[in-house]
């Protein structure tokens, strides 16, 4: 999918807010499409651009909540393996209509997981198609199914020609004790491109992403702007 694929692993655990604007400062900043996995320091809750807080907090009453730069919908962190892709403005991948590269994107790691589980790996067709607002109860056309049940979704979003996708592999836990050997972030990334180059978030990126974390993505203006 990728000619070249840059590999930041997880490093510190941070809160929904630093997670977003993490993922914004590198959307912002990287010259080659990079993927991030990272780690939550505690459960919690995000949720798509256009939704409406009050159901979040009906849905979710004892989490804290943060609204994602991205559309979709409600998405429980904590035990999932979360990853986003930033891919920069020129990319021929950035040219991909939003359809194509959904499809295309969970093509691939789903072929990756039918290495992993042998079977019961797809992609979700219209027959399975729910509408709900939270993410893992109403599958989305090309979402990534096990045995039927959705393990991994995501939403996009493209800002100044460049493109940022978040997702979420979750629901695995109870499935395999070594899952993380198995779902290595070296593999997943592997599946997305056969040249991979680790990476490191620079001090200023951190710098910046906390500034963007205080004041938005933490702010109860953003949050609660709907």
């Amino acid at each position: 999918m990728f000619e070249e694929l840059h590999l930041i692993l997880p490093q510190e655990p941070s809160a929904g807010p630093m997670q977003m604007a993490l993922d914004e400062v590198l959307l912002r900043s990287v010259t080659k499409p990079t993927i991030r996995i990272y780690w939550w320091d505690e459960p919690c809750v995000t949720f798509g651009y256009f939704q409406r807080i009050a159901e979040v907090r009906k849905a979710f009453p004892k989490l804290p909540a943060v609204r994602r730069w991205t559309g979709g919908g409600m998405v429980e962190h904590g035990k999932d393996l979360t990853f986003s892709l930033m891919i920069p403005k020129g990319d021929a991948t950035a040219f991909m209509s939003p359809v194509i590269f959904y499809k295309e994107l969970h093509g691939r790691i789903a072929r990756w997981l039918s290495g992993v589980f042998s079977e019961g790996v797809r992609l979700a067709v219209e027959e399975d198609l729910r509408v709900g607002a939270s993410c893992f109860t109403a599958p989305a056309g090309d979402d990534v199914l096990l045995k039927g049940r959705k393990i991994l979704g995501g939403a996009q979003r493209r800002s100044a020609g460049a493109l940022l996708y978040q997702g979420s592999l979750q629901g695995l836990d109870c499935l395999a004790p070594s899952l993380w050997e198995k779902l290595a972030p070296l593999e997943l990334a592997g599946a997305l491109s056969p040249r991979i180059s680790l990476q490191s978030l620079d001090s200023l990126q951190w710098k910046k992403a906390v500034e963007i974390s205080e004041d938005r993505y933490g702010s109860v203006f953003w949050n609660e702007k709907r």
